[in-house]
């Protein structure tokens, strides 16, 4: 019972780390910064080009969210690899 009560603390203590933990992704001239919840902390379009055509626009946000997701999910799971192997004692 008590090793599953300091899991459980070790969960919540690395959600608050990762919480904490930013990542940014430039992609066609559109940066966006993730924390590790995944949830977009900043959003910069440098490219004015994409302001002239909504199509482009709409694809190079798409793409730049899809890129910027899957580069938070990496970091993320980088981070925790380490933190996780501690929590289990490996």
């Amino acid at each position: 019972m008590f090793d599953q009560l300091k899991m459980l603390k070790q969960a919540h203590d690395l959600q608050k780390k990762l919480e904490g933990e930013s990542t940014s992704t430039e992609f066609k001239g559109i940066k966006i910064t993730m924390n590790g919840k995944q949830v977009v902390t900043a959003l910069t379009l440098d490219n004015d080009e994409l302001l002239q055509d909504k199509y482009k626009l709409e694809s190079a946000l798409k793409d730049a969210f899809n890129n910027a997701t899957h580069n938070s999910q990496v970091t993320m799971a980088e981070k925790m690899r380490g933190d996780m192997g501690s929590m289990f004692g490996l």
